[in-house]
């Protein structure tokens, strides 16, 4: 059965989504929430294996989350609309549970964590469940 991989925005429950649920509402099998529609781009999930190579392809905003932590899945549904609305950034997410080489490397201290990336190299972060309008100026001021 071909489909779709849809992480949750509220508790970051990776969900595949069948070919034949156009235009149907999904939900999360865990906790039950809504997903977003599939027309959209999402956020790329990073891992230890892939993070170098995915992060030197233009410029990149890294979620550093944690299923766990509460804040990361405010700031979640940001950062879902974000990577749908925006073309000249891509979004990631790295778990860092399950990426603890990743997180080290870059001394990940508190989640969620933004950091910015352009052109491969490290441009600036943004520590906490910030609004989006916070985003989109480090975006603006880190990316630009």
């Amino acid at each position: 059965m071909d489909g779709e991989i849809r992480r949750c925005p509220s508790c970051g429950q990776a969900n595949k989504i069948p070919a034949d649920a156009a235009g149907k509402t999904v939900v999360c099998g865990k906790c039950k929430t809504p997903l977003p529609a599939g027309s959209g781009a999402h956020p790329v999930v990073f891992t230890d294996a892939n993070f170098r190579t995915e992060m030197a392809k233009g410029p990149v905003v890294v979620d550093f989350w944690a299923a766990w932590c509460g804040p990361c899945r405010m700031i979640a549904p940001v950062i879902e609309e974000l990577a749908a609305e925006r073309t000249d950034v891509r979004f990631a997410k790295l778990n860092v549970d399950e990426n603890p080489r990743t997180a080290s490397q870059f001394g990940v201290q508190g989640i969620p964590l933004l950091i910015f990336f352009k052109d491969g190299a490290e441009r600036g972060r943004v520590v906490g469940a910030v609004p989006r309008n916070r985003i989109e100026a480090a975006i603006e001021q880190y990316l630009k």
